[in-house]
This record gives structure tokens, C-alpha cells and sequence, in this order.
């Protein structure tokens, strides 16, 4: 399946080309986009396509910082719907995790996750580059994820460091103008390293009911869509919906999953192994991700998170929050002061 981005990843791709004393509607139509549609807010169209734009466009206006430039013109409207959820969102943890969930509706070639182990990191994958000219796009990737956090921390937040996987394409100080920190390639993830601190940053545009109401929203429209008829679902995020409905049963299976999307298990595990996963990868990543969660209620116990996850046994969910966390669930505690 053909990996396809929201027409509103070209905002300001006009105005940023202009003013570089370019012909936008050339650049795009070169890139096989249809320009008639550039205002349709349904319209999806080849995530390459928009790779392969960034890259002639960086070419053709001599401009070899072209991603970044044109991320700096955006903000979280770029990602339709998922906008609400970052504007709605508590804190900068909320904001990564919350749009790495739903991102799919945006683009299904872009994951954002939140990694915290020894370092906490903002960690971006792209599945389906065919092209070997991918450092634009990541550069505006990356640049986007910077920006539109910090505009709704409003300014507060310093990044500790920017990796790139790729070589250096500018020159060092326009990556320095743009990110005030550390900016490394040639390293192992694409990422925003971030102290931990920052992940508590509140926003002043919290909205805990708006996004409730926007996520059950957005659940709602991936199971209702399904993976075939939705062009930005993807079977891992119909999947991901399941399994933690399932995870308190204790009977997450790949066949019990696949039935109730109506497909084989084997094609089941084509599709999941096609956009990164295996099954148990991704039971194991929801289970990360709702540990976090529970674990903050304090009024919860241990035994219930356990059971809430899936597990039998106390000592396998200790083993296994261990392999998460690096640390046991009691020295996790301590270290987040939940109280």
C-alpha cells in the first residue's frame, strides 16, 4: 500500500516558494501533485511525491535548506483534524503521544514516538522512501515536530539536541539558527532529544474534554473507515484499537485480532510486517504506551495495572516493564515523584 500524506502538509509551500522567486504550480505539477486540488482538505496524495517535491524544489531554487525553511512557515494546522489534539493536549507528552497515535490521518508514512530510557527522546520513522534523495523530507519532518511544539509551549521548548541519520546538507549555523542546540547526523535515529523536564511543559490551550471528545472522535472514524475504504488507516492503528480493548481479557491473539477486522491472520501479519511491525511488537508497544498511562493513577494497584495490561503472572509484568523502562515499577515511581 502506497503511503499517502493530507494535502495540507503544502502549506505555505507557496508563499516560501515565491519569495525564493519560484514558480510553485510548476515545482508541484513536476512532482506529480494536481494543483486543482491543493485546497481540498480530503485530498491525499503519493507521501514520495511530496518527498520528491521538497528535493526538486531545494534543487531547482538553490535553496538547500528548503525543508526546514518551509517547515518554520507551519504550524499544527498542516495536520488537519490531529491539530485539535495538539492544541487540546496537557502537556508536551501528551502532545507526542496523542499525534504519534493518530498521525496516520495526516500521513501513514511518518510515526512520532516518545522514547524514555537513560535519554528521553521525540523519535520519527519513515516507512516506504523510495527515493534515495530522502534528506529534505526529513528535515522538515523533524523541523515541523520542533516547531509546532514550540509554538504552543511558546517558546519554552529547549531541545537538548537534533539527530539527524544523514550527513550534513547546509551549513552548520543555519541548523543552529533554527534549533539553538546541538544538531548531530550521521546518527542512529532521527530524533529531538529532550530533557525530561520538558515533557511536563503545561499548555496554556489545555483542554482535557476536547480531546477526549476528539479522540473517541478519531477512534470512531478509523473503525467505522476500516483500512480499506479510509485512504490514511493503516491496519497497525486498527489493530493498535483492538488490542487494548482485548488487553484486559488476556486474550489478545493475532487470530482473535484478525477476525475481528475481518481478514486472515496471515495477511493480517503481511500487512503488520509491511509498516514496521510484527504482532507482538505491537501488542508490546500498546502495552508501553497504556503502562505509562495507568501508572499515574495513583489510587490504581499494581495488581489491577497488571491485569489492566494483560498479564497472569505479577512477575512477567515486572519483567517486562523493566525491559520498557530500565528500571523496576517502584524506582519508576520514585523517579516520576507520582504520588
Amino acid at each position: 500500500m502506497t503511503a499517502r500524506i493530507r494535502s495540507s502538509c503544502l502549506k505555505g509551500f507557496i508563499s516560501l516558494t515565491e519569495k525564493l522567486n519560484g514558480d510553485a504550480k510548476l515545482l508541484i505539477t513536476a512532482a506529480g501533485i494536481d494543483c486543482n486540488r491543493l485546497n481540498d482538505e480530503d485530498y491525499f496524495f503519493p507521501f514520495n511525491d511530496f518527498a520528491q517535491l521538497l528535493t526538486i524544489s531545494a534543487s531547482r531554487l538553490n535553496c538547500d535548506n528548503f525543508g526546514l525553511r518551509l517547515a518554520l512557515n507551519q504550524d499544527q494546522e498542516i495536520l488537519g483534524p490531529v491539530a485539535f489534539l495538539a492544541l487540546a493536549s496537557t502537556d508536551v507528552r501528551e502532545i507526542i503521544n496523542s499525534v504519534g497515535q493518530f498521525l496516520h490521518h495526516y500521513t501513514s508514512a511518518i510515526k512520532l514516538s516518545l522514547k524514555e530510557d537513560e535519554q528521553t527522546y521525540a523519535c520519527l520513522n519513515f516507512t516506504g522512501l523510495q527515493n534515495s534523495d530522502y534528506e529534505q523530507i526529513v528535515e522538515h519532518t523533524v523541523g515541523c515536530t520542533y516547531n509546532i511544539i514550540s509554538l504552543l509551549t511558546s517558546g519554552l521548548l529547549k531541545p537538548l539536541a537534533v539527530n539527524f541519520r544523514h550527513s550534513m546538507i547546509s551549513e552548520e549555523k543555519q541548523y543552529q539558527d533554527i534549533f539553538n542546540c546541538p544538531v548531530l547526523f550521521n546518527q542512529r535515529h532521527d530524533a529531538i532529544e529532550l530533557d525530561t523536564r520538558c515533557l511536563e511543559l503545561n499548555l496554556s490551550s489545555k483542554n482535557p474534554g476536547l480531546h477526549k471528545l476528539v479522540s473517541n472522535y478519531l477512534s470512531m472514524v478509523e473503525i467505522e473507515a476500516g483500512t480499506a475504504s479510509h485512504p490514511a488507516a493503516l491496519a497497525s492503528h486498527q489493530a493498535r484499537h483492538l488490542i487494548k480493548k482485548l488487553l484486559p481479557t488476556g486474550q489478545v491473539t493475532r487470530e482473535l485480532v484478525s477476525k475481528k477486522m475481518n481478514t486472515h491472520g496471515r495477511s493480517l501479519h503481511r500487512k503488520l510486517q509491511s509498516e514496521g511491525y510484527t504482532f507482538d511488537s505491537l501488542v508490546d508497544e500498546v502495552r508501553k504506551d497504556e503502562v505509562a498511562k495507568l501508572i499515574k493513577n495513583k489510587d490504581m494497584p499494581m495488581s489491577q495495572i497488571t491485569g489492566a495490561l494483560g498479564y497472569s503472572e505479577q512477575s512477567s509484568f515486572n519483567r517486562a516493564f523493566k525491559r520498557w523502562f530500565g528500571m523496576t515499577p517502584r524506582e519508576y515511581i520514585d523517579k516520576k515523584n507520582i504520588t
